[in-house]
């Protein structure tokens, strides 16, 4: 009985493949015309091998050009009362109330790794000192890990930077950049906006 269902099996089996084709229909296949290309119209690329532009020439100071600095973060209140926004690439801190008000929050600010220098009450200016401790460990490593430690990529950000505030109708608004005038990195803003904007 086995015997004969594998016969009958294999018989099946075998009959198939008389419908397999196998006439070489490709020996008999015509040659196509060659492509011609209109007139005006570029050759395509028929070999192997890419098109590399040339890698322009740069200088050593464009190759190790840091990255660009992240944006100033913003924020505000539903009611509006106070906000944080971006001013012409300044952080600008802008509260409704007065300017006592705004010069005892920024006396009063107290910031790891910041310290108030000086105090101009009549101005509304506040001079910050800021001590980099990334940096400072860096000069206070030891000589193995200098060796290792590539300086020129890293930047010491230590340095004087200031903070004024002027009253503009009903609000005041508080301004930070660098004691030259000049904008402070996005971190450095963050930091003391953020503290700002919670003390009111």
């Amino acid at each position: 009985m086995k015997k004969t269902l594998l016969l009958i099996v294999a018989a099946f089996l075998l009959n198939g493949c008389r419908y397999v084709n196998t006439q070489e229909q490709y020996v008999n296949a015509k040659v196509s015309p060659e492509l011609t290309i209109p007139e005006g119209v570029d050759t395509p690329n028929t070999t192997s091998t890419l098109n590399v532009p040339s890698a322009a020439s740069q200088s050593a100071a464009e190759v190790n050009s840091a990255p660009p600095d992240m944006p100033i973060r913003t924020k505000q209140t539903d009611d509006g009362s106070k906000r944080i926004e971006n001013k012409n690439g300044y952080p600008v801190l802008t509260i409704k109330s007065d300017k006592d008000n705004a010069w005892s929050k920024m006396s009063s600010l107290e910031l790891e790794n910041w310290s108030i220098a000086e105090q101009n009450e009549e101005n509304c200016n506040i001079s910050l000192t800021y001590v980099d401790q990334e940096a400072e460990g860096r000069k206070n490593s030891g000589f193995i890990k200098k060796i290792f430690t590539r300086d020129k990529y890293y930047s010491d950000y230590s340095g004087i930077y200031q903070l004024e505030c002027s009253v503009k109708g009903s609000v005041v608004e508080m301004k930070f950049s660098k004691q030259d005038g000049s904008t402070a990195k996005s971190f450095l803003a963050d930091n003391i906006m953020n503290k700002l904007y919670d003390l009111f």
